[in-house]
């Protein structure tokens, strides 16, 4: 799956929006990886960002939500917390495996988690962009 940001993924909030942005690139970057166009450390840091972005996106996105009202906020936070176990998880087998493993991690994280990213934000931060308000 190619994953790019539009202008349909925005939900309003100019840093939710930002930090989606970002997430998307490395992604795309991780995809690249899987192609062959992009070599295994440099992947290994955008899964080492990746996984800082989305618990510093995750903190600022659940903190928006209280703001808000946001009245299904614990059940997006629990979405939220789950990636973060998977990408952990992921991140120390990357770490302590072979080239081979990498690779193989390589090949098939890039697509999953856009996958992940373009269903979330299509459906459960879509869910919460009729409260945002752009002083939000």
């Amino acid at each position: 799956m190619s994953i790019a940001w539009t202008k349909e993924l925005a939900v309003g909030d100019p840093i939710v929006d930002a930090d989606h942005r970002r997430m998307i690139e490395l992604i795309a970057l991780l995809e690249s990886a899987a192609a062959g166009s992009v070599g295994c450390d440099r992947a290994g840091e955008a899964l080492v960002e990746l996984t800082s972005l989305c618990l510093e996106h995750f903190a600022r996105e659940e903190a928006l939500l209280a703001r808000i009202g946001y009245p299904g906020r614990e059940e997006h936070a629990t979405g939220h917390a789950m990636l973060i176990k998977r990408l952990e998880a992921v991140s120390v087998h990357y770490d302590q495996g072979d080239d081979d493993v990498k690779a193989g991690i390589i090949r098939t994280l890039g697509d999953s988690l856009a996958t992940w990213l373009l269903t979330h934000i299509t459906t459960a931060d879509m869910d919460f962009k009729p409260y945002v308000s752009p002083a939000s």
